[in-house]
C-alpha cells in the first residue's frame, strides 16, 4: 500500500457535449483535480470514454498504458473511465503532459491512478476507494477519493 497522501476530487464537466469549434466537442464526463499535500503538487484528470481515451494515445509511453489496460481487460468495462494526467502550475496555470493514468471503475467504485513525473519528484501508483458526495455541482465534487481523512 502506498503512504503518500493523494486525493482526488471529480466534478461534472459542465461542458461535456458542448462545442468549442467547428465539429469539435468537449467529451471529458468528468474534470478532476488531483493533490499530493506533502510536498505540495497538483495535477488534473479529464476522465473520458476508453474508447475516446484510447484514440487519442499519441506518445510511445500513452500507447504503452492502452496496450496494459487491453491486458487486464478494462476496454471490456462499458463503464470505465480513463484519463491521461497533467501537470498543474497553479501559479502561472500551465497544464503539462506527465507519463501517467488514471482509470476509474463505476461498477467497483474505485481509482486507480498512476503518475511518472520525476521532474517534479511524483513517481508513484495509487488505488483508491470513491466516496460519493452528498450534494455537486459548480465548486463541489461528485466524488472523493483518498487515502487519508480529509
Amino acid at each position: 500500500m502506498n503512504e503518500r497522501k493523494i486525493v482526488l476530487r471529480s466534478f461534472i464537466n459542465e461542458k461535456f457535449g458542448t462545442t468549442y469549434g467547428k465539429g469539435l466537442f468537449h467529451k471529458a464526463i468528468f474534470n478532476c483535480t488531483v493533490e499530493l499535500p506533502n510536498p505540495y503538487k497538483k495535477y488534473v484528470v479529464d476522465l473520458f470514454e476508453y474508447r475516446r481515451w484510447e484514440a487519442s494515445a499519441k506518445t510511445d509511453q500513452q500507447i504503452e498504458w492502452t496496450s496494459r489496460l487491453r491486458v487486464v481487460g478494462i476496454h471490456k468495462s462499458s463503464e470505465a473511465l480513463v484519463s491521461w494526467v497533467q501537470h498543474y502550475n497553479p501559479i502561472n496555470k500551465v497544464k503539462t503532459p506527465v507519463n501517467g493514468m488514471c482509470v476509474y471503475l463505476p461498477e467497483l467504485q474505485e481509482i486507480t491512478i498512476s503518475i511518472d513525473d520525476p521532474a517534479h519528484d511524483v513517481v508513484d501508483h495509487w488505488t483508491l476507494d470513491v466516496k460519493p458526495c452528498a450534494r455537486a455541482g459548480g465548486s463541489i465534487p461528485v466524488f472523493i477519493a483518498a487515502n487519508f481523512d480529509l
